[in-house]
């Protein structure tokens, strides 16, 4: 039982950080942080490829609005889906 709370922990760790990339992209747009700052740039890589199936899917005419809206959803399915996975696994 503890091994599997142990996995279940690690998949919500991993969850998190996911979702703390996608939240950064947001405040780092937000801001409008320098994009050349390596750190910024990163994140926005990351987050980028992490929000594949969410970018583009609203269309509210602010690019900020965009960004909210795409990427903060994408940060909700993973946590939402991280924890169903983490609550399968401690039931196994």
């Amino acid at each position: 039982m503890t091994r599997h709370r142990g996995i279940a922990a690690v998949v919500m760790a991993v969850v998190g950080v996911i979702a703390l990339i996608l939240a950064l992209h947001i405040i780092f747009v937000l801001l409008d942080a320098n994009r050349g700052n390596a750190i910024v740039s990163t994140i926005g890589t990351w987050s980028w490829h992490l929000a594949a199936w969410f970018r583009g899917l609203f269309q509210t005419g602010s690019g900020n609005w965009n960004t909210v809206l795409d990427y903060g959803l994408a940060a909700l399915a993973y946590l939402f889906v991280g924890r169903l996975a983490a609550s399968l696994v401690e039931r196994v």
